[in-house]
Order: C-alpha cells, then sequence, then structure tokens
C-alpha cells in the first residue's frame, strides 16, 4: 500500500491511498478513520493490481490512476442553508453533485480544503464558523445543524413554539426576554435628556454602521461628548482595532477624517448583541446605564437565505437587551435601524409611518422564502419596542431603509455583499445587459421606472439628525427615494456605457438571461463569488416557493432584491412605501447637500464601478 499527495486540480492536493489485494477500500477508509484525524484520512483508497516501479525501482506517482471520488446516496437539500451548502461543497471541491449527507472528506476534503471552504461559506452566508466547525460537522446536514445548534435560542421556543408556520406579534412580549423588576421600575425612571452627551452604537463595523460612526463622532466633537461602540472581540483593545481596520481601507482622506475625530471622542467596547448582557461583566454595563444618553441599534445579521430561527438570537433577542439596558437606571432615547421589508404581506395602503406595525401586521409567515428571515426579525424587533413605548414610555425612532448605496465622497467604500453592488459587478464583468429589464410598453418603447435607493452618508446623516430629535413618543421613518423620476436600472446601465465601459445590450430578454448565466459561471472564481451567481442559484431553486417574500425568479430577481417582482413585471413609480413623514423631517432639519432627499445620480452609479476597480473586482 501506498499513500500520496495528488495534485489533479491545481492547487487542490489531497492525500490518496492505494492498495493491492483484496481488501474493500471503503472499509479500510473506516478503519483509517476511527484511528486517524480526519485531515489525514486519505479522501480515497484505490485498488490496484501492482504498485508501479519505475526503472530504478521508486515508486512511479504518474502510473498511479486518478480516483474517482464519491459520496453516500444522494439526498437532495431540503432547505435554503444546504441548498448553498451543497453548492459550495462542490464548488470548491470540484465535484459534479453533492447530497446532504455526502462528507467533505469522503469527496477529497482536507485541511487547505477546509478552509477554502469555510470561507467560501462564511461569506455566502454571512456567517463566522471558523474552520474546525467542518471537521466536526463535515457533511451539509451535519453543518446545517450546527448553525442552527450555535445560532439558536431558547427563548424562541418560548417565544413562538417549535417550527411555528405563522410568528404573532401578540407571543413578541417583553416580560419573555427582560426581568419584571426592570419592567416594573422602568415607568418612575428619570426622563431622558436634551443634551446627547454619551451614545451607545451597535453594528459600527457594518456599512451604514461605519457612517454613522463618523457622524455621531463629528457630533460628539462638537458637544464634547462620547460615542460608545459596542464591537466584538476578546479585548476592548482588539475590538479597537477591528474598528479601526474597518477605516484604513482604500482611501487615506478617510482614514484621517476618522483618526481625527476617534482620538478624543472616541470609546470602543469588547461586546456582542447576541449575548447576555450584551457580553459584558456587571460593572461594564452597568457604567453604560448610567452614562449612556441614547442607543442607536444598527447591529443585525443582514443575511437572505438564514430562517427567522437562526436570526432570532442576534436580530430580536439581541435587540430586547438594547431595550433593557435602554430601560435601566435612566431612559434613554432609542434609535432602531429597521427595513422597508417589514412591509411584506402589509396591505400597501396601510404600510403607512404612522401605523402601528402590530395592527397592520399582526402575523407573519414563516415559511423561510428569500430574506423572510430577516424582515421577521426586524418586524419583531419593531414590535417589541412598540411594546416598551406603550409600557415604559421609552422614546423610540424607528428608519425603516430600503436600498443603501455607496458613498460618494470616499473612494472604494463599497457594500461588495449587498446585492445591488453585486448587480453592478455582474453587469460589468459579463458586458451584458438586456436593452431593458422591463417588458416595453404598449407602443414597444422603454418603461418609465424607478428603483429606490439613497447614498449611505445621507441615511447615516439622516438617523443621526433624527434620532437625537426623538425626544418621546414613536416616530417611524421610511428611508427610501420618493422621486417618480424615471430613474432605475436600465438609466444605469446606460451612465456606465456612457461612461465607456462595454456592456452590449441584448433585444431579447431570455437570451440576455441566458448568456448572462454562462458568463456568470465562467467569471474567475473572486469575481464569482461577488457576483449574483450564489443567489441566482438560490432563486432558481425556490421559484416555486409562491410564499416567498419578494418571489424569486432567477438571475433577475437577485439583481433587483426586493424590486424584483415589480421588475419583472410592471416597474414601480416612487418609493416602496409613502414617505411623507420621513421627506418633511428631511427638509425641516435641511439633511443632506439640498436640503432634501437625494436624486440618484450618474455620477453614484459611475462610482460603483471606480471603487470595483479599486478593489481589484474589475
Amino acid at each position: 500500500a501506498v499513500v500520496i499527495a495528488r495534485e489533479d486540480r491545481p492547487g487542490d492536493k489531497r492525500l490518496v491511498g492505494y492498495v493491492t489485494g483484496t481488501a474493500d477500500p471503503t472499509i479500510l477508509r473506516t478503519a483509517l478513520a476511527e484511528r486517524l484525524p480526519a485531515y489525514l484520512v486519505p479522501a480515497a483508497v484505490v485498488v490496484i493490481d501492482a504498485v508501479p516501479l519505475t526503472v530504478n525501482g521508486k515508486l512511479d506517482t504518474r502510473a498511479l490512476p486518478a480516483p474517482e471520488y464519491t459520496g453516500n446516496h444522494y439526498r437532495a437539500p431540503a432547505n435554503a442553508v444546504e441548498k448553498i451548502l451543497v453548492s459550495t461543497f462542490a464548488e470548491v471541491l470540484g465535484a459534479k453533485r453533492v447530497g446532504v449527507d455526502d462528507s467533505f472528506f469522503d469527496l477529497g476534503g482536507d485541511s487547505l480544503a477546509a478552509m477554502r471552504l469555510m470561507t467560501a461559506i462564511n461569506a455566502a452566508l454571512d456567517t463566522q464558523l471558523p474552520v474546525r466547525a467542518i471537521f466536526e460537522a463535515p457533511t451539509p446536514g451535519d453543518l446545517t445543524r450546527h448553525l442552527e445548534k450555535h445560532a439558536g435560542d431558547e427563548r424562541f421556543v418560548l417565544v413562538h413554539g417549535r417550527e411555528p408556520a405563522k410568528l404573532r406579534a401578540a407571543d413578541l412580549t417583553l416580560d419573555k426576554f427582560i426581568d419584571a423588576p426592570t419592567l416594573a421600575a422602568a415607568p418612575e425612571l428619570p426622563g431622558v435628556s436634551a443634551e446627547i452627551s454619551t451614545v451607545l452604537l451597535t453594528g459600527a463595523t457594518g456599512f451604514l454602521g461605519r457612517y454613522l460612526v463618523l457622524e455621531w463622532l463629528q457630533r460628539m466633537k462638537t458637544v464634547g461628548g462620547t460615542l460608545i461602540c459596542l464591537v466584538r472581540g476578546k479585548s476592548d483593545s482588539e475590538a479597537r482595532a477591528r474598528l479601526d481596520a474597518i477605516f484604513d481601507s482604500g482611501d487615506p482622506k478617510l482614514l484621517a477624517h476618522y483618526q481625527e475625530l476617534a482620538a478624543d471622542h472616541l470609546q470602543v467596547v469588547a461586546g456582542d448583541k447576541a449575548e447576555a448582557n450584551l457580553g459584558l461583566d456587571g460593572l461594564a454595563w452597568q457604567r453604560l446605564a448610567e452614562t449612556v444618553d441614547l442607543v442607536v441599534d444598527s447591529a443585525a445579521l443582514v443575511n437572505g437565505i438564514l430562517p427567522y430561527s437562526e436570526l432570532f438570537g442576534p436580530n430580536v433577542a439581541g435587540t430586547a437587551e438594547l431595550i433593557r439596558l435602554a430601560l435601566t437606571t435612566k431612559l434613554k432615547l432609542f434609535s432602531y435601524v429597521s427595513t422597508a421589508n417589514v412591509g411584506d404581506g402589509v396591505e400597501p395602503s396601510a404600510f403607512t409611518e404612522d401605523a402601528d406595525i402590530r395592527q397592520i401586521c399582526p402575523t407573519r409567515s414563516n415559511d423561510g422564502g428569500y430574506a423572510n428571515g430577516y424582515g421577521n426579525s426586524k418586524w419583531a424587533g419593531e414590535v417589541l419596542l412598540r411594546e416598551a413605548n406603550d409600557l415604559c414610555g421609552l422614546p423610540v425612532a424607528v428608519f425603516r431603509c430600503d436600498m443603501i448605496l455607496a458613498d460618494t465622497t470616499y473612494a472604494g467604500q463599497l457594500n461588495v455583499t449587498d446585492i445591488f453592488t453585486r448587480m453592478v459587478l455582474s453587469v460589468l464583468a459579463t458586458g451584458v445587459a438586456p436593452s431593458s429589464f422591463y417588458p416595453p410598453d404598449a407602443d414597444g418603447n422603454r418603461q418609465r421606472t424607478h428603483f429606490d435607493g439613497l447614498p449611505v452618508e445621507f441615511i447615516a446623516e439622516a438617523i443621526t439628525t433624527l434620532g437625537a430629535q426623538a425626544l418621546g413618543g414613536f416616530e417611524t421613518y421610511h428611508v427610501m427615494n420618493p422621486h417618480d423620476d424615471g430613474i432605475g436600472p436600465d438609466e444605469y446601465v446606460d451612465w456606465l456605457i456612457e461612461a465607456g465601459y462595454s456592456i452590449e445590450r441584448i433585444d431579447d430578454f431570455d437570451e440576455w438571461l441566458q448568456r448572462f448565466e454562462t458568463a456568470l459561471r465562467a467569471l474567475p472564481e473572486r469575481q464569482r463569488r461577488h457576483s449574483v451567481q450564489f443567489i441566482a442559484r438560490l432563486s432558481d431553486a425556490d421559484e416555486s416557493d409562491s410564499g416567498a417574500a419578494h418571489q424569486a425568479e432567477g438571475p433577475a430577481t437577485a439583481i433587483f432584491g426586493s424590486d424584483a417582482p415589480r421588475a419583472i413585471g410592471q416597474p414601480m413609480q416612487g418609493s416602496y412605501a409613502p414617505t411623507d413623514r420621513f421627506r418633511a423631517a428631511v427638509q425641516r432639519a435641511k439633511i443632506g447637500p439640498q436640503n432634501d432627499i437625494p436624486h440618484v445620480t450618474p455620477a453614484v452609479i459611475r462610482k460603483y464601478a471606480t471603487d470595483l476597480e479599486l478593489l481589484g473586482l474589475l
């Protein structure tokens, strides 16, 4: 018997065993697996007639046949997470098909491939699984259960029961998250202060979060105050280093601006919104309770694939912990970053800025469709905040954001995982686009359209300004682009072509779709992982699920995200929901360069292309 490291694909070495005789390869691998670490077990064992030797009597490795890597009896994926996992296994391992029960190591995986696999999985699912997870859970099915186990929360069952098909707002009550003495004492707490000198911000390392950091640091500089950022890390210094690294990301002007503001007005605390007490010890918790004037909750696990049960811990229970902090020692202002997805399933005429979410959406479907879990988790957060306002007088400002576009000021600042950035990258990298993403009008001409989207720095300024003014009551703002300006995805492609980018317009939509899919599959791995391919694959698999939020219909749907059904059918005219309160507040507070909600301009779209080039993705 011999064992060698084969490299049948460049950069992909695997241990392969060769034996002579009548031994069963499966039994041999099983016996080795009982004695050796998984990464030392040969990926395959091949029976040969004789060990080939060179004329010098040495092993002739070139004469050893390539193995065929096979898994167990094939079992198809049953949910969205399993679909993503099996496709990622197949892509990393070069397998034609992977089943839910196929072991990573049986398919030829080793420690090097494990690192590539976990990097790809974490990117696809927006998780932070360690490489060791694949050794503990080597099949897609095992990994799915691993995710459920570690992301689960006992309170989910307490609140909703097991595997609920529908979620009820009436089940989301604060007494299931917050102790009775805190709730009882809250109505008698000292009221909020109009002078905000200490702000606690979660989600600072996120795309929107970094701009909230800049906005609040600027305000704290004006009043001599402190911004406290809750950031994951083993220590405060490690957490600070994580946040600093976010701003050292391609534009020296951005880094210098951040460093100047942070020098005297930033404090970073190692903690985690998803943990009890925010991951803090009692002393640190009490210090925040005594000093913080306003809580800005922008942290969330933003993931369109994971189900509600796996987002409940970080997104719902985590918000409840922040509410508890806001109701401890003194009453605090609370700014909550929500999403337009909470309007899924709500009668459009009822989805207004002054409606109580518990009344217009007393139940939510828990169907596991694309973005259903994320939308449910933000809906649940709004429900809890409504009760905190009713029972305890907590002043709340909710900001329902739709598409958050790139920064128009600093270079290289893209949210590379969001669907819009993936769309721009995919069109530019493939070089093909349809003549229109929408059906023509009755005369055969391109229709007027609209696409919600606002620059991230404008959104951050609006959240900061309006959140600081919410001294009482409950205010909801639809942070959306209301302009019926005839500007949408077709015009974005026009602007890219006018800027000199080579994009072929194809009249037949189906022909474009076929060429687009083919070109996506042919992209280099790094581009492919930042394209719409992953989401398109999931969308194709799920398109028969009529209950899915923003029903997916292939790559075109993946491109448009929440606007997909409208893009494939009739285009929108104006925003997804009324923005009257938000626009009036923006104009009154003189937010943004024009003291109004901005339009999307060619400069914004061109900057996507130049930033993608700067980041090495084009």
